[in-house]
């Protein structure tokens, strides 16, 4: 499952790496997840600390070679014993020029557990590492989202400000004639004036919030979306489970940042056995080759080879030994609440878009009602006003209330696909949904 996780990124990247070079001009939910994964600063930095890691265990992997260690040395030595006569009788003073050199073997037999439980305690946070990366992932991914289906609303938000703008501009030509040909009043005029006037003013607002979406997708994705690039994405709906306590098992079972709370608790657990290591001896098998002359005021090359195993073994370090080993057990502890609040969270969050996307799904037949009503009502309306039977302002007011009601419907439909995304976010399958990792 873990190698899973980070295939999965891995392959996003290289996913990605396409997308970039491609000129298409229309860009994809899923390349724009691939591009941000590539280059999001977040992601990348959460890949590099799983690089880091995997050096880590190889360096954990280190304990069980041998070290081997080359000492030379050169120099003077003065040496003037009081009780040792000199072959020449006219030296009383030993000056000799001093020469060293040593190469030492020395190999691991017994550490007391501290070399495998060093190397399982790093596969754990790598492991941890892996899972977290994902986690983020998941999360700059759902951001993703969230800015696409933000300037895909806003289009179609601006698209219907722009239908309320020609509809008062048509009104205002016809009230402008009427005017004109005096059948029509002056107050019916500065009330379609008025309108029109207010309809632009909406039309710039729109525009304004269109490009807000679009600077917020560039600072997510890192490229500012050309019009019509986006294309409105499809529906997971018949992959999503079938009740939030379904939502909420999965969750538990295959979230990231669980599975990263799990293996941090795994790696603290080795950490904690390691500190039981220095109440052992520890057995080492050590080789020494000594090359040395002039020694100790001997005149001569003097060779010496050893061949030992050792034992070292602490009898007392001020009870500091102790006080480590009782400090790694209450970060245990700490680490399982951890991982309990982080479970917490996760069902949390479930729920939370479970809800979010009933609540959503529920209003929207209730709005496709209100948008077939309004328009059934401003037809209705637009043959009465012909007939002098409605007002201009009746007219106007149903005008404005069925684009209320369609600007209502179309941002819960792109309110109803972003939670559909969250719940898969919340269960931490988001990635594998939307298919990047293809």
């Amino acid at each position: 499952m873990f190698k899973r996780y980070l295939t999965i990124i891995a392959i996003a990247v290289g996913v990605s790496g396409f997308a970039l070079q491609s000129q298409a001009s229309t860009l994809e939910l899923r390349d724009a997840i691939a591009e941000t994964l590539e280059s999001n600063p977040e992601v990348q930095a959460e890949l590099r600390e799983v690089d880091a890691r995997d050096r880590q265990i190889r360096e954990a992997l280190g304990g069980y070679y041998p070290s081997v260690d080359l000492l030379a040395g050169f120099g003077f030595q003065e040496r003037d014993p009081t009780s040792r006569q000199f072959s020449d009788p006219d030296r009383t003073r030993n000056e000799l020029e001093r020469h060293e050199a040593q190469i030492s073997v020395k190999q691991l037999v017994f550490d007391g557990f501290n070399t495998p439980n060093e190397h399982k305690n790093q596969i754990a946070r790598h492991e941890s590492a892996g899972y977290r990366a994902y986690s983020v992932g998941e999360n700059i991914a759902l951001e993703v989202i969230r800015s696409y289906l933000d300037v895909i609303k806003q289009q179609d938000i601006l698209a219907l400000a722009k239908q309320t703008l020609a509809t008062h501009e048509d009104i205002y030509d016809k009230m402008k004639k009427r005017a004109d040909s005096g059948v029509g009043s002056d107050a019916d005029f500065d009330q379609i004036s008025g309108r029109l006037a207010l309809a632009k003013t909406n039309v710039i607002n729109q525009t304004a919030n269109l490009l807000d979406a679009k600077t917020n997708f560039q600072r997510v994705v890192g490229r500012y979306p050309q019009e019509g690039e986006l294309v409105a994405p499809g529906t997971y709906r018949k992959y999503l489970p079938a009740s939030v306590d379904e939502a909420i098992a999965k969750a538990v079972e295959a979230h990231p940042l669980l599975k990263s709370a799990a293996s941090d608790v795994k790696a603290v657990n080795f950490q904690y056995e390691q500190t039981k290591s220095t109440f052992y001896p520890q057995f080492h098998v050590e080789l020494e080759r000594d090359l040395n002359k002039n020694i100790d005021g001997v005149d001569e090359q003097v060779d010496d080879l050893t061949v030992m195993l050792r034992m070292r073994y602490n009898l007392f370090r001020g009870r500091s030994d102790e006080a480590k080993k009782q400090q790694f057990a209450y970060l245990v502890e700490k680490a399982k609440e951890v991982r309990n609040n982080t479970h917490r969270q996760v069902e949390q969050e479930t729920r939370l878009a479970w809800v979010a996307y009933e609540a959503v799904r529920d209003q929207i037949p209730a709005l496709e009602d209100y948008v077939r009503d309004s328009e059934a009502t401003k037809a209705a309306y637009i043959q009465q006003f012909d007939l002098g039977r409605r007002t201009l302002l009746d007219l106007l007011n149903t005008e404005n209330e069925m684009i209320t009601a369609k600007q209502s419907l179309v941002t819960a439909r792109q309110d109803l696909l972003f939670n559909e995304y969250r719940i898969f976010s919340a269960m931490g399958e988001l990635l594998y949904t939307v298919g990047v990792e293809l």
